[in-house]
């Protein structure tokens, strides 16, 4: 009973002397560091959402004046509304034709893609169907959306976009190795699908997309023959 009296009393004169010798300045200090960790995340998100707000409007807009018979055509590089749209999503679906059989196989595929040099990077395993095919012929198609994938709130549920595009299958290691970085790095919780010695690197070269957003407008955009619909 004493001791536990006594070390209350101590742990009420070391708190008292504490606030005593820590004077205004430090509560002071300590309030604007609190204050300061309360309003950096408002202020954030803030910014995030006035972006995000930002860059649909301007979609928008875009689609909007494609409407104008008198606009100026698509042309190369991809249109901005395909790069954000890839730049924000990750699930593609593959379709790649299967001669032999002559019928179409369609995949769900984890993509990466990297705006610097406007490809699209996937990976599979060497064992599968898909890899057969595309060890025959490179011709391929990839529907990409932005509707909702969970938890994301920069998905909007207004595009989807079917890519057409040439498929290689990256034999150089230097090349393969980069790739499959980018892409690790890009998808980090499906190490699975990407890394081992039995996983293949792919790149798609996109040469023609369609364009279509809620209100099944549709805009046609090719690297070399430009139209609009």
């Amino acid at each position: 009973s004493n001791y536990c009296h006594k070390q209350i009393s101590e742990n009420f004169h070391y708190k008292t002397n504490m606030a005593t010798t820590s004077g205004p300045n430090t509560s002071l200090a300590n309030a604007a560091i609190t204050l300061t960790l309360f309003i950096l995340p408002i202020i954030y998100l803030s910014r995030k959402q006035r972006r995000i707000a930002r860059e649909r409007q301007e979609e928008r807009s875009f689609l909007l004046s494609l409407s104008n018979p008198s606009s100026p055509p698509l042309r190369p590089p991809l249109p901005s509304i395909v790069r954000r749209v890839l730049s924000r999503c990750r699930f593609a679906y593959l379709s790649t034709v299967d001669v032999d059989a002559n019928s179409s196989h369609l995949s769900l595929m984890r993509f990466t893609y990297l705006p610097d040099e406007e490809i699209i990077v996937m990976s599979t395993n060497r064992k599968t169907k898909k890899y057969d095919i595309l060890e025959k012929q490179s011709g391929v198609s990839l529907l990409v959306h932005d509707f909702s994938e969970g938890d994301s709130r920069e998905l909007t549920g207004e595009y989807s976009i079917t890519l057409n595009g040439n498929c290689s299958l990256i034999h150089d290691v230097e090349l393969a190795e980069r790739y499959r970085a980018a892409h690790l790095r890009n998808n980090p919780d499906y190490p699975q699908f990407i890394v081992g010695d039995d996983i293949a690197i792919l790149r798609v070269d996109v040469h023609s997309a369609r364009i279509c957003n809620i209100n099944d407008q549709v805009i046609r955009w090719n690297v070399n023959n430009i139209s609009k619909s």
